[in-house]
This record gives C-alpha cells, structure tokens and sequence, in this order.
C-alpha cells in the first residue's frame, strides 16, 4: 500500500475524541505480561519516535497505540519528573512547546529560569517545567503539535502520558506480538540537580519503575537510552538492560570499544551513516560507522527517519522508500521514525523485480 493511501485511510478527525477514549480504555484493562517472544530479529526493528508523531501530537496514549497499530515493533519516549517525583513522557523538560501550558492562567505563576546542561553545552531555559508541577495538574494541560509543517487538527485533545500509561500500551497486546519500550534519560542531570534533595536520582527512579513493570533482564524488550554517558555507566551496574547512547559524534574505534564494556549500541544521527550536505541536500557518500560498531559488538540504530520532503535528499526524489533503500542494506539494527507505518510498508511490499 502506498503512503498516500495509508493516509487517505486514517480515522477521521470527527472520530479523534472516540480513538483516544479507546486507545485509553484498552490500556487501563490489561495483563502486566507479556508473550516470551523477542523482538523481530529478520530485518531492522521499527522504533516508532514519540509514538506515531508525524501523525498525532507525540508522547500521548494515543500516539504510542496508533504507532503499534501501524507496525511498530518498538515505541520511544523521553521521560521528565514531576515535583511528585513521578515520570512523565515528555521530550523536553519544559513545556511550551508541546502543551497548552502558556494558555492556561493558573499556571502562569509556574514560569521559571533554568540552567539545563545538555549533550552540546549548557542552555538557559525560561518556560514552565514539569519539575514544578504535580502529575495531577499536568494532567490538566493538553498536547499540541510542535511542528507546524503537521497536522494541528488534534491539538488540545490528549493529554500528557505517564511513564505507567506508555508502559501499558505496550504490554496492551491481544495478537501475540511482542512491543518493546525505548525510555529516554532526558538531561539527567538538570534532575539530579534537583532530586538531590530528596535523595534520590532520575535513574533510581526509572530503573525502580522499570523494576516493577518486570523489565529487568537482557532479553525484556526494553533499551534503555541516553546522551548521557555517565548516567548510562551508573545504571549499568544496577540493571541488565540493554543500554544504548545517543550520539552525534562519530567515535573512534577505541571509543566503541569503551563503550561497548557496558552499552549494547549506539543511536546515531542518520548522517554518520549516510552523508548529506546539507546546503546542497545531496548525498555525498556513505561512512563505514555501521561495519566498525559491528565489529566492536554494536547494535546501530538511527535517527530520525521521517517523510517529509525536506528532510529527505534530492536523490530521494521526496520518496521515504528510497531512503529506507539506501539505509537497509548498509545493516542499521533499527529505525528511528516519526511514521511507523511507512517502514512496516516497505518491510512488507513485495520485491523490485
């Protein structure tokens, strides 16, 4: 089936309300179990990015079951704490971006300046954050889409997901399909920084979450993800998990064979496989990063894949299929993607003869 169709197909916005309702529903009566399958092991694994996010706002209910209803083997989130130190999927800690927050008059009192260290430096940040809210008025806020090249007709009509509702919709299966989760350690640090006081830490939090939702082995389908080297190394000791770093650097291999003493692989910027320029949006070659974390007991996944026209290079001819073309053969180990339905199509179209 062709993209275009697949979209055509899509529930009507009429029915958005009714489709959250019920992917709710489904999670909220489940069997906290699932099938000894692992996951698919013929071909890359689909990672659907912040749920189904190129069609519905990301990191909601309703996201994560659309992106395992269109294939995804795996779903993502990013996790942010409450002031009642729960988790929360969210891709940043502040919320602006992605939620009604700056609209809502009860929470303008909540507007804060935070130093938040990242991957590439430090970031001075004034927005409302998570850390300063409980669960329960988060609750009240309501998603948008940040992108405004996507489709704004669902803005306002889901709320914030919790790291129990993710985990729920994962382990919601009824077809004997194993899903995995793929939770993010978002700037541990800016955390940490606050947990300090009440003695804990993000990765106690969640390895302690993790824990209790029974993903604790190396074979439970769940990687755990990070920018964070340091956060990445103190959970090692503390969990057999599968532990993956986000880079955007291509590492030496002395590096990855560091890394690989305590993480199953790394999640790279698509562009250190296939390289692009990015002022003439041509490919220009391919790199061997995939042969050499190989070799060093790597798994490779990539980001982010996603269909529109200007984050695909010309030699793509604008089509996602020509990327995935490109990508596959070189044995990337799973995709980042914000539409899991494009990459299930192409895994089940028949061969070019």
């Amino acid at each position: 089936m062709a993209q275009s169709e697949v979209d055509s197909s899509f529930i009507g916005r009429q029915l958005s309300a009714f489709f959250y309702f019920a992917c709710f529903g489904r999670t909220s009566q489940i069997s906290m179990v699932w099938q000894d399958q692992r996951l698919p092991e013929n071909r890359p694994i689909i990672i659907g990015h912040r749920g189904s996010s190129g069609m519905l706002p990301g990191h909601t209910v309703a996201a994560y079951q659309l992106a395992i209803d269109q294939g995804a083997d795996v779903i993502e989130c990013d996790l942010a704490v409450t002031k009642d130190l729960l988790l929360v999927c969210t891709h940043e800690p502040w919320l602006n971006l992605t939620t009604d927050v700056a609209a809502r008059p009860e929470f303008q009192d909540r507007l804060r300046t935070y130093a938040v260290p990242d991957w590439d430096g430090t970031r001075i940040v004034r927005d409302f954050f998570t850390v300063d809210f409980t669960l329960d008025e988060l609750k009240t806020l309501r998603k948008v889409q940040r992108f405004s090249y996507r489709d704004q007709a669902y803005n306002g009509e889901f709320p914030i997901a919790t790291f129990d509702e993710y985990v729920a919709v994962a382990k919601n299966v009824t077809n004997g399909r194993t899903i995995g989760i793929y939770p993010e350690l978002k700037v541990p640090k800016f955390f940490n920084s606050i947990l300090a006081a009440h003695n804990t830490t993000m990765e106690e939090i969640l390895l302690e979450s993790l824990q209790r939702h029974g993903y604790t082995e190396a074979t439970s389908p769940c990687f755990v993800q990070s920018f964070d080297e340091d956060s990445l190394r103190f959970m090692s000791g503390r969990t057999e998990l599968p532990l993956m770093i986000i880079t955007k650097l291509n590492y030496s291999d002395g590096k990855m064979a560091e890394l690989s003493k305590f993480c199953h692989g790394l999640i790279v910027l698509k562009n250190l496989i296939v390289e692009v320029d990015h002022k003439t949006n041509d490919v220009i070659g391919t790199t061997n990063l995939i042969k050499r974390a190989h070799l060093n007991n790597l798994k490779v996944h990539s980001f982010t894949f996603q269909n529109e026209f200007q984050f695909l290079a010309w030699q793509y001819g604008a089509d996602p299929y020509r990327e995935y073309d490109k990508f596959v053969p070189l044995g990337v180990d799973g995709f980042f993607t914000d539409y899991p339905w494009t990459l299930s199509n192409y895994f089940k179209r028949e061969p070019s003869l």
